[in-house]
């Protein structure tokens, strides 16, 4: 799960898993939160080229980057980047973004995401991704690889802020009304930043770290 330093976010956010294993979820996350489908599958991959002129590989990545995005359309999927945030790549930024040194001597590479609506299941998703990757041609001596696994997506998580409050004030009274009538219940941590984790394979759960005390009246 991750924590976000920033707030009122209304973009589409990466969600990374907590753990590799089937259940995902973290044992110190708290019981009440929401479990939602994810909004699209990305899948990491990386332009790379080991032409020996530095020049003739950035003009290479270039060429296949935009082959690339003129294919996305149609292909069903878009390509994005941002560690975070995420952000389309167009035909009008895509030159903006920062060439890196790959592992192997005399290499160019650009890290970004190919990214697929959930609309179906995450097989689809990855299916379209798969097809995408293998049409864009290669050019010259750049490649279009994968470059880990895939992972989920949610777009404005903040929006689910009341609806998380709601199951958590739920709780708390239920909780309170197992001691009688004599006993409340004093809540905290409702105005902590929202926290978000994959789920499974295709779902995010959103919560909040609240914590509650159940004292006599």
């Amino acid at each position: 799960a991750a924590a976000q330093d920033n707030s009122n976010i209304e973009g589409e956010v990466v969600v990374t898993a907590q753990r590799a294993s089937a259940d995902y979820l973290s044992d110190e996350q708290t019981v009440v939160g929401l479990r939602r489908t994810a909004d699209s599958a990305i899948q990491p991959v990386q332009f790379t080229s080991d032409s020996r002129d530095e020049d003739m590989r950035k003009r290479e990545i270039h060429a296949m980057l935009e082959a690339a995005i003129r294919r996305a359309d149609s292909a069903g999927v878009e390509l994005v980047t941002g560690e975070f945030e995420l952000t389309k790549l167009t035909l009008a930024n895509f030159k903006d973004l920062v060439f890196g040194r790959g592992q192997r001597p005399d290499t160019s590479e650009i890290e970004l995401y190919v990214k697929a609506s959930l609309a179906g299941s995450v097989g689809s998703a990855q299916g379209r991704i798969d097809n995408f990757i293998k049409a864009v041609p290669p050019n010259g001596r750049a490649l279009l690889e994968k470059n880990g696994e895939i992972t989920l997506t949610i777009i404005n998580p903040d929006q689910y802020r009341p609806e998380i409050v709601k199951l958590v004030a739920g709780e708390a009274l239920k909780t309170a009304g197992a001691f009688g009538p004599d006993y409340g219940v004093e809540v905290a941590g409702l105005n902590e930043q929202l926290i978000w984790a994959q789920a499974s394979a295709t779902e995010v759960f959103l919560y909040i770290p609240y914590r509650f005390t159940v004292r006599p009246k």
